[in-house]
C-alpha cells in the first residue's frame, strides 16, 4: 500500500498537478524553454547563423532549426522550419555558402546552403553521420569524419537454417575492447573514425584514412595541401588511452608523417593561420585522476616554442587563433563561471567576456562555447543563475558593449517565478580550505519560515557547478526545498591543488566539504533539520552513498547513476581501460583493498537512511549492476529502499525531456513521503 501511495504521488507531479503555487516554474514549462546554441558567425563578421533548440510535447523529443541574425540583433529570421535537428554550422571561407548537417532526411546528411539564393541541398548519402567539418581554403571542399564499422568476427560455421526455419537471433562475438557505447545496447561491431573528403559540387566523398585507429581533430592546411589530425596507431591503442599523436597526412599522395612522436594527450588542437605553428592544451601524462593542461605552441617540426598559459591556473579550452596569429582565445572556468578570454605569444592574458554556457535543461554545470570572426567580432551563449542561454555579441580588442541579440525565453520567464540563486563560501572544518557552494531558495521565500533542504551533488567528480541557469534544479524549488549546490574539493575551476586534492583519494574529505556546506545554511535559521535531504548523480551519485554511509542525519537519499564497487565498475563500465590507469595506482585484482575502502558498499553496513537507486537501464558509464548491489545490499539489511529503472536511457538520463522530468518527479516524491513522516 505505502509503495502504491507513492508512485500515486509521482504521478500527480509528473501530471503537473504540481504542490508548487500557480505562476512558479513548474515540469511542463521545460517544453517552452528554448536555447540559442552553436552560434557560427560570418567571415567578415556581419551575420551569425544559430542553432534554435525547442523541446515538442507530444513526440518527447529535442528538435532544432537554423535562425540568421545580424551581429546587431536586426534581421532575426529562420532559415529552416519542421521537427529535425541540426549542428556543425560552418561558414565558406567567402561567406557565400554554410555547411551543416541535418536529419531531415532521414539519416544526418551533410548540407550545403547558398546565403544569397537560400536554396539547399544535402551532398551526400552516409550510412553514419559526419562530424567535425572543415571548408578547405579554396571553398571547393570539405573534410569531415564519420564512424567506419569493421567487419564483425566470426568463430565458428553454423549450417544454414532449412527453408522456412526460424532459428534464434545470432549471438554477438565480442572480441575488441570499446564494445560498449553509453546510451546504446551493447554490440559485436567494432568501428573507427575515418576522414573523409567531399567536393561541395557534388560527387561520392573519398576515404582518406584507413587505419585501425580514431582519427581526430583533423583540419587543412592553409595551402589545401595537407591535413593534420591525431591519430594513436599502435595496436595497444584502446587500452592505451590519452596517448594520441600528431600527424600531417598529404591529400594527394595519403602520406603521413608525424608532426609530434612524443606522447600526448593533446587536446583542442588548433592550425595558426599561416600554417606554420600547432596550438594544443595538453600536460606529461603522469596517469592521475586530475591533470591541469596548458596552452603550448609548437612549430610543424614538433619542436616546442611556447607554454601561454604558466600564469593560468585554470583548464584552458576551446582554442581559436586570432586572425593574425599573435594570439589565442579560448576559454577557462574559475568559481565556476565560464570566461572567455585572449592570450599573446608573450602569455599576456586578457579576460574577454564572461558568463557563457547554460544551453541545457539540467544541472548547472559551467561550460559553454563561442565563435570569433577575422576582424575580432565574437559571438557566445551568455548565461546567469536565473536566465537560459542568450546569444550575446562583442568585438576584441575595442571591448566595445556588449549586445544581448536574442531574447527567446523572456516571455515565459516574465510569467514565473524562480527561485533566487545566492552564492556563499565555507572554510572547511579538514584544512580550513575555502569551499564554494550555491543556494536556491523557494519563490516566495520567507526567512521567518522553516524549509526543507535538499543538498545536490555534482557529478565527475572533475567538474563544477556554478551560476547557471538550471531547470532540474528550479524544479526542485519550486516544489518548496532549498537547494544546495557546490564545489567541494576534487572539483575544477579552483585551481590544480584543490582539483587534486582527491587524485586516488576519491572519495575523502570532499564528503566533509559538503557536510561544511549544509552546516553553514542550517546555521541561517530557516531550514529544518529534521528534513535534510542528499542527492546527487554519477560522481555525485558516489558521494551521495558515500554520505549516508557516514551519517544518518538525511531523512532520505536519492543515489543516481552511482559507483557502488570500485572494483566491480571498473571491469564492466564503458571506459573500463581509464579508471584503473588514472584513479587507482593497481589492476583491481592486484590491490582490492585499494578500491574496497573507496567504495560505498563497503559502508553499506551502517547506513540507516531511506534510499533510492535511479539509474538508466543503458547506462554503461555506471552500470546498472552497481545500482543493483547497493539495492540489494540494503534490501538484505532490512533499509527502506526503492530502485527506479529509466527505460531506454544511458548515463545522461535526458535524451528525452520526459526523463528528465520523471528523474525529477521520482527525486521529489520520495523526499516528500519522507518529508511528512
Amino acid at each position: 500500500m505505502r509503495i502504491l501511495l507513492f508512485l500515486i504521488a509521482i504521478l500527480s507531479l509528473f501530471s503537473g498537478t504540481l504542490v508548487s503555487q500557480a505562476g512558479f516554474f513548474n515540469y511542463t514549462d521545460v517544453y517552452d524553454l528554448q536555447f540559442a546554441t552553436n552560434a557560427s558567425i560570418s567571415p567578415d563578421g556581419s551575420t551569425i547563423i544559430y542553432n534554435r533548440v525547442q523541446y515538442d510535447i507530444i513526440t518527447d523529443k529535442r528538435y532544432s532549426n537554423l535562425w540568421s541574425i545580424a551581429t546587431d540583433g536586426s534581421n532575426h529570421t529562420p532559415i529552416t522550419s519542421g521537427k529535425n535537428n541540426y549542428s556543425q554550422i560552418i561558414w565558406s571561407p567567402d561567406g557565400k555558402q554554410i555547411a551543416y548537417t541535418s536529419n531531415e532526411e532521414g539519416k544526418s546528411q551533410i548540407f550545403i546552403r547558398w546565403m544569397d539564393s537560400g536554396a539547399a541541398t544535402s551532398i551526400t548519402n552516409l550510412t553514419s553521420a559526419a562530424a567535425n567539418l572543415k571548408w578547405s581554403p579554396d571553398g571547393n571542399m570539405l573534410l569531415f569524419s564519420r564512424q567506419i564499422d569493421e567487419p564483425m568476427p566470426m568463430i565458428g560455421k553454423l549450417p544454414s537454417p532449412p527453408e522456412g526455419a526460424t532459428w534464434a537471433a545470432a549471438a554477438k562475438v565480442i572480441r575488441h575492447v570499446g564494445y560498449k557505447e553509453d546510451g546504446t545496447p551493447i554490440g559485436s561491431g567494432e568501428s573507427y573514425t575515418q576522414l573523409f573528403i567531399i567536393n561541395v559540387s557534388g560527387g561520392a566523398p573519398r576515404q582518406i584514412t584507413s587505419k585501425k585507429a580514431n582519427h581526430s581533430q583533423a583540419q587543412w592546411t592553409p595551402d589545401g595541401k595537407s591535413i593534420v589530425f591525431t591519430a594513436d596507431f599502435k595496436a595497444s591503442s584502446a587500452i592505451d588511452i590519452n596517448n594520441e599523436y600528431i600527424y600531417r597526412m598529404d591529400v594527394s599522395s595519403g602520406d603521413t608523417e608525424p608532426i609530434v612522436a612524443k606522447r600526448g594527450p593533446y587536446n583542442h588542437v588548433e592550425l595558426s593561420p599561416d600554417g606554420t605553428r600547432i596550438a594544443y592544451a595538453g600536460y606529461v601524462d603522469k596517469f592521475l585522476g586530475y591533470q591541469q593542461p596548458e596552452i603550448h605552441i609548437i612549430d610543424m617540426k614538433g619542436n616546442q616554442q611556447q607554454v601561454l598559459t604558466y600564469k593560468l591556473d585554470r583548464d584552458p579550452e576551446g582554442l581559436q587563433w586570432s586572425s593574425d596569429g599573435k594570439s589565442i582565445f579560448f576559454m577557462y572556468d574559475e568559481y565556476g563561471v565560464t570566461k572567455l578570454a585572449n592570450v599573446d605569444m608573450d602569455g599576456n592574458l586578457v579576460n574577454v567576456a564572461s558568463g557563457l554556457g547554460g544551453a541545457n535543461i539540467g544541472r548547472p554545470y559551467s561550460g559553454g562555447y563561442f565563435t570569433i570572426s577575422k576582424n575580432g567580432k565574437y559571438v557566445y551563449s551568455k548565461t546567469d543563475a536565473q536566465n537560459p542561454a542568450e546569444l550575446v555579441t562583442g568585438h576584441f580588442p575595442t571591448k566595445m558593449a556588449e549586445t544581448q541579440i536574442t531574447r527567446l525565453n523572456g516571455q515565459l520567464l516574465m510569467a514565473r517565478k524562480t527561485g533566487k540563486v545566492e552564492s556563499f563560501w565555507v572554510n572547511s572544518t579538514v584544512d580550513k580550505t575555502k569551499v564554494q557552494g550555491w543556494i536556491i531558495t523557494p519563490p516566495d521565500f520567507d526567512k521567518t519560515k522553516k524549509y526543507p533542504l535538499i543538498l545536490e551533488i555534482h557529478g565527475g567528480p572533475y567538474t563544477a557547478y556554478g551560476p547557471v541557469f538550471s531547470p532540474e534544479l528550479q524544479l526542485m524549488a519550486s516544489q518548496g526545498y532549498v537547494i544546495v549546490y557546490t564545489n567541494p574539493r576534487g572539483s575544477t575551476s579552483y585551481g590544480a591543488d584543490f582539483s587534486a586534492y582527491i587524485n586516488h583519494n576519491y572519495p575523502s574529505e570532499d564528503y566533509n566539504d559538503l557536510m561544511d556546506c549544509v552546516d553553514f545554511i542550517v546555521g541561517k535559521g530557516y531550514i529544518d533539520d529534521t528534513k535534510l535531504f542528499i542527492t546527487g548523480g554519477s560522481g555525485g551519485g558516489v558521494l551521495t552513498a558515500w554520505s549516508i554511509g557516514k551519517t544518518d542525519r538525511f531523512a532520505a537519499a536519492v543515489v543516481a547513476k552511482p559507483v557502488i564497487n570500485w572494483y566491480t565498475h571498473t571491469l564492466t563500465a564503458d571506459s573500463y581501460p581509464y579508471f584503473s590507469k588514472y584513479w587507482f595506482t593497481k589492476m583491481p585484482w592486484e590491490d582490492p583493498d585499494q578500491y574496497m575502502k573507496r567504495s560505498p558498499i563497503s559502508l553499506v553496513g551502517s547506513v540507516k537512511t531511506p534510499t533510492m537507486l535511479l539509474t538508466g537501464d543503458l547506462d554503461h558509464r555506471t552500470p546498472i549492476s552497481e545500482s543493483e548491489q547497493y539495492y540489494q545490499a540494503l534490501k538484505l539489511r532490512g533499509i527502506d529502499a526503492v530502485m527506479v529503472r529509466i527505460a531506454d536511457e544511458g548515463h545522461e538520463m535526458m535524451s528525452r525531456p520526459s526523463n528528465l522530468l520523471r528523474k525529477v518527479a521520482y527525486i521529489i516524491g520520495w523526499f516528500d513521503e519522507h518529508k511528512s513522516k
